[in-house]
């Protein structure tokens, strides 16, 4: 198998263990059963993160014996953990949501670029000053999203039937954000007419190529502002 087939078939496996991921989880917490299995999977995702963390670190042995005291201190108290394993599955749902607002948020200060202008980067050279400005409204649109989402997650897990939250969390998360995708394509076609729209596909590649260390966003004005034909990149999913 050449590299590009397997980095290939490693995204589909990735894709569809996201997929599966909140099924499965959602499927065993509610089977009295298969406790064991829950708890588990509440508990992996954050494993598997704070081991990348650490090993990402340039402190990895002091990470590394922290991760080892949490872990004793885990199993010392399992009865505790396994009887209120859900508190995992919050801290994954609403930390996620947490961490990617304050993702777009912290681009939003002034001397920085926004989010959405360097993931456009990555697709597009040119743009007008209009479409600058749609971008970083855009970030703004998605930090207040991701915030509002955290919030909700929070507020249900206290107040509302844990099903409830469960049915958030699992189902109508990933639904709210393919919603917040369509919404943001809509406005762009009304706001930004005579501009060319690309494809989602070249969203989602720009993005993969910005986290992978791509096409650097030097070219893009810390205003957030350019005058017309300025190179600069265009709008997330946006041609000119």
């Amino acid at each position: 198998m050449t590299s590009a087939r397997f980095i290939g078939a490693a995204r589909v496996l990735a894709t569809l263990a996201c997929i599966a991921y909140p099924l499965t989880s959602y499927w065993a917490s509610h089977q009295p059963d298969l406790r064991p299995l829950a708890v588990a999977l509440a508990w992996a995702p954050l494993t598997l993160i704070g081991a990348w963390l650490i090993w990402r670190s340039s402190l990895r042995r002091w990470g590394a014996a922290l991760a080892a005291v949490a872990l004793a201190v885990l199993w010392h108290q399992r009865s505790v953990v396994a009887a209120h394993f859900e508190w995992a599955y919050l801290a994954e749902h609403a930390g996620s949501l947490t961490l990617l607002g304050v993702m777009f948020g912290s681009t939003l200060r002034a001397g920085e670029t926004p989010l959405i202008t360097r993931f456009a980067a990555m697709v597009h050279d040119t743009m007008s000053a209009a479409v600058l400005r749609y971008t970083r409204r855009v970030t703004w649109a998605w930090t207040l999203f991701f915030a509002a989402m955290a919030a909700t997650s929070l507020t249900l897990f206290a107040a509302a039937p844990l099903r409830l939250w469960a049915v958030f969390a699992s189902a109508l998360t990933p639904l709210l954000v393919v919603a917040m995708f369509a919404g943001e394509y809509a406005v762009r076609r009304s706001v930004l007419r005579g501009e060319n729209h690309a494809h989602l596909l070249d969203s989602i590649r720009a993005y993969l190529r910005y986290t992978a260390g791509g096409a650097p966003a030097a070219a893009v004005p810390h205003d957030g502002l350019a005058a017309p034909g300025v190179a600069a990149p265009s709008s997330f999913g946006v041609r000119r």
